[in-house]
């Protein structure tokens, strides 16, 4: 290195050095307060260096601010569940609730309750389906020969009574039912039991009939269902979870009592679009028809 720039360099660090130090003692440690005017004066001069202190205050008054009362204004305080749609936690205090047994929840009791709309399903019939069909009476063929004996056969639901049937011929042309073998037989309570058999295309099977009560298939159950708004809207339905839809609400059926004649069906829908969908469960009966009561004449007093 060049000991001629060293030099010069040494000797500027050392000036501004001893200028560094000489500010520091003038301005804050107050060397020569004749050179240098401090920042802040003392509090006694203070008045005489800064003119604004002793000017009066510029601008209007703050104007005064009512304030909040708590023993005031505690009867204007809202529920939150009044103040906020929605919101059911209150900060300070617990909120009264109540178990709504149409919702399936705990709602509080401030709340305006809406309504549940109906249910809208009604029961109207359920059970082993009964075949329509059923024997008479039976007439000994005159001859002698078993197909020419003749049958009288009764449709119950349509109340339609087919005359003088016999073996391999249908009932009516429009009917696709066919007797096809006939037997005596002895019943549970000793009495013999007539009992033919028939062909029946619609149902694609053998069914025997007798003369004692109407036959029910035990394997299959039907129910009907029907809208309390539109009873010709109906839905017949066979098992447990069977399905159906009716104004946005799906039904599924839940349990079947066939002793009691009722049936469980769960309702699920949007009661409310805020809360999503709910499920409901309600055990419909078959309405009991209730006949109006006759009056009665007051017999004429003596």
């Amino acid at each position: 290195m060049n000991s001629r720039k060293d030099f010069f360099l040494f000797i500027g660090a050392t000036l501004l050095l001893l200028a560094g130090i000489t500010a520091w003692g003038l301005l804050s440690q107050g060397w020569s307060p004749q050179l240098v005017k401090p920042l802040l004066p003392e509090e006694e001069a203070r008045q005489v260096a800064i003119p604004e202190l002793s000017m009066p205050p510029k601008g209007g008054d703050y104007p005064n601010s009512p304030r909040a009362s708590l023993k005031d204004a505690a009867n204007d305080w809202l529920a939150p569940e009044e103040n906020d749609d929605g919101w059911d936690y209150d900060l300070f205090t617990t909120i009264d609730i109540a178990w709504d047994p149409a919702q399936s929840e705990y709602v509080p009791l401030g709340r305006k309750v809406i309504p549940l709309p109906p249910f809208g399903i009604a029961l109207v019939k359920v059970g082993h389906p009964t075949y329509p069909y059923v024997l008479s009476s039976t007439m000994a063929p005159r001859t002698g020969k078993e197909t020419d004996r003749e049958f009288l056969i009764q449709n119950i639901e349509s109340k339609t009574y087919y005359e003088r049937c016999k073996l391999k011929q249908p009932l009516d042309p429009k009917v696709p039912v066919t007797p096809v073998a006939f037997k005596v037989e002895k019943g549970a309570d000793g009495f013999p039991r007539n009992v033919l058999t028939l062909d029946d295309k619609v149902l694609g099977r053998l069914v025997e009939i007798d003369d004692v009560k109407p036959i029910e298939f035990k394997d299959t159950i039907n129910i009907l269902l029907a809208a309390t708004d539109n009873p010709s809207t109906t839905w017949s339905r066979h098992r447990k979870g069977d399905k159906f839809s009716y104004k946005g609400a799906d039904f599924v059926i839940k349990d079947i009592d066939l002793d009691n004649k009722t049936v469980t069906v769960e309702k699920t829908f949007i009661p409310d679009p805020k809360k999503g969908r709910k499920s409901f469960l309600e055990t419909l009966t078959i309405p009991v028809e209730v006949k109006p009561a006759t009056p009665t004449k007051d017999k004429a007093k003596k």
